[in-house]
């Protein structure tokens, strides 16, 4: 009988001194939580930015609409049609959320996102290389722009006492150039100047809302450019204010 119960006896012991598998041994506290860290992380959306980091920019087209998008830390600036809007970021439970409750809206997921502005949906933005005319021309220092369709056309006035205008005209067979235009005076706001070939150019402002029929943008400012005898209408913005 003890020559049975040695044998078994040193068994149980010695599965007793066996070290437990990786499996069976619990993950150290750290770990866990680099793991959560990284989960949450890896949710789509616009990268997270450090609270020392640098801004970071972003292009979308959103429909017929091109939005520049300026991330820093836990809010986003939203570039568009000469406006510019700050949204903080809300909770969301997948990708990166921000709305003003306004009815202004931005979730990112991934490369895509979705545009909600005064409560209307643009539908789903695509990342894309192009930055929004309207960015484009603020980095050439433009201090106004309009657009108007039919036929499409458009007006860039620079910054200064005396500045330049320039316009493409006509779906862009016509092109004037002003080198220097002066403020129009009166209860009209706006600017008045010559080409070089004698052409009189007058570009009038209103500061009445605007909606162009064309893409369905709003804008802060009515404008109507008025070259020689014909006139073109359209919506603008200043891009300095």
């Amino acid at each position: 009988m003890k020559s049975i119960l040695l044998p078994l006896s040193l068994a149980v012991a010695l599965s007793a001194c066996k070290p437990a598998s990786e499996a069976d041994t619990p993950a150290p506290a750290s770990s866990v939580e680099s793991r959560a860290v990284a989960a949450s992380n890896s949710a789509p959306g616009m990268p997270p930015v450090a609270p020392n980091a640098e801004t970071q920019n972003f292009h979308y087209q959103c429909g017929d609409l091109l939005v520049s998008a300026r991330a820093h830390r836990d809010e986003v600036h939203l570039s568009f049609s000469g406006r510019d809007i700050a949204l903080p970021q809300v909770p969301s439970a997948s990708g990166t959320r921000y709305g003003d409750g306004g009815g202004n809206e931005f979730w990112s997921r991934g490369e895509e996102a979705m545009l909600t502005l005064d409560d209307k949906e643009h539908g789903v933005c695509t990342r894309s290389e192009r930055a929004s005319p309207w960015v484009e021309a603020q980095s050439r220092n433009i201090g106004f722009r309009a657009v108007g369709g039919e036929p499409g056309w458009y007006v860039e006035v620079g910054r200064g006492e005396a500045p330049m205008l320039h316009a493409q005209l006509d779906y862009g067979e016509r092109k004037i150039d002003v080198p220097s235009v002066q403020p129009l005076k009166g209860a009209i706001s706006g600017f008045r100047g010559m080409t070089t070939d004698g052409a009189t150019v007058e570009l009038r402002i209103a500061r009445t809302a605007c909606n162009d029929g064309m893409s369905g943008e709003a804008f802060e400012a009515s404008a109507e450019l008025v070259v020689a005898e014909r006139s073109y209408t359209g919506c603008g913005a200043y891009l300095f204010e």
